[in-house]
């Protein structure tokens, strides 16, 4: 059976690099990344990274922890300060290579905070395992938020009483980001209010691995506190106890 929990995690700092970027500046996406989120509940397992991967009979063993949790679906909302954008700071650091001195240019989060929601199976052992130590608060390897001097935490932690598949519904808010299916046109889908200010947060997020090519596989997500005229123009929405949320 499949159940739904949710927990927040935060950290004072955070970075989320960009891989395309050049060798002296390093940019950082503004919300936390599937593929990310994934290596975080890895580290709370006790999960293999990306270090331990391997070639066994020509065939490629990509990192334990994707091959172990890339099917569990994930819905994330950023804290709600600044519609959803968190503020960023520039720091200079000194990087000696070969002897030679560089300065690296790095965008840091400040106080980065996200709602985490995670779809999981009841009848799963490592999924119940899982949420045991998400609860306890506990970790096989520290998590951190992009960084190993970025340690999280996390807290509030539950199961969700309310998990179901919207079908049909209108004018209703989505709290978390939302994977923004191939037809979705955003003038058609608000439902527009004189009095009420909406804001659209636009971001090209990693949602999966190539694993072949070991390269990001990315999708167009949206922020929005817009009120949505109908849920056909949407995929994916469920209701749970704090509201609807994407699963993808």
């Amino acid at each position: 059976m499949k159940k739904l929990i949710s927990f927040t995690i935060k950290a004072d700092f955070g970075m989320f690099k960009k891989p395309d970027i050049n060798d002296k500046i390093f940019v950082s996406y503004n919300m936390i990344h599937k593929p990310y989120l994934l290596g975080i509940l890895g580290a709370i397992m006790g999960y293999g990274g990306h270090a331990q991967e391997r070639t066994v009979s020509d065939e490629q063993i990509f990192a334990d922890y994707y091959e172990k949790l890339k099917d569990i679906r994930v819905a994330i909302a950023p804290s709600d300060t600044n519609g959803g954008i968190f503020k960023k700071e520039f720091i200079i650091f000194n990087n000696t290579t070969n002897g030679q001195i560089a300065n690296i240019t790095e965008q840091t989060l400040i106080n980065p905070a996200y709602q985490i929601y995670l779809e999981l199976d009841d009848e799963n052992e490592e999924h119940t395992k899982l949420t045991k130590r998400l609860k306890n608060h506990e970790a096989v390897y520290p998590p951190y938020m992009g960084k190993n001097e970025f340690s999280l935490w996390w807290d509030d932690c539950k199961v969700h009483k309310k998990f179901e598949k919207i079908e049909q519904k209108e004018k209703f808010q989505v709290k978390t980001i939302i994977k923004k299916p191939e037809n979705f046109v955003l003038k058609n889908s608000g439902y527009k209010e004189r009095t009420t200010n909406y804001f659209y947060l636009f971001e090209r997020l990693p949602i999966g691995f190539d694993e072949e090519l070991k390269q990001y596989q990315y999708h167009d997500f949206l922020y929005t506190n817009a009120v949505f005229k109908n849920s056909k123009s949407l995929e994916n929405i469920y209701e749970c106890d704090e509201g609807a949320i994407c699963l993808f």
